[in-house]
């Protein structure tokens, strides 16, 4: 069964908006990991990735992390669109 996706982000960043749009569209279950300015997650990922950046996204299915949104799109696109 599929894994949920997780974008890092916060509600109110115009460049994660577009990529939670996308997920709902797809229909990937996905969930929202809140990084907004001076929370624990915002540390987290500078710890994993060496640098804060959103939206990240983190495809536990297929081990893809990458950053910037129109490529998070084209890359849900491409990956969980269903063919037909």
């Amino acid at each position: 069964s599929m894994e949920p996706l997780e974008l890092w982000g916060y509600e109110c960043s115009p460049f994660v908006r577009p990529v939670r749009e996308k997920l709902s569209e797809l229909c990937l279950p996905h969930r929202m990991v809140s990084c907004s300015r001076g929370s624990a997650n915002r540390n987290k990922m500078i710890e994993k990735t060496g640098r804060f950046q959103v939206p990240f996204l983190v495809d536990p299915n297929t081990g893809i992390e990458m950053y910037e949104g129109p490529e998070i799109a084209d890359y849900l696109e491409a990956v969980y669109t269903v063919k037909g």
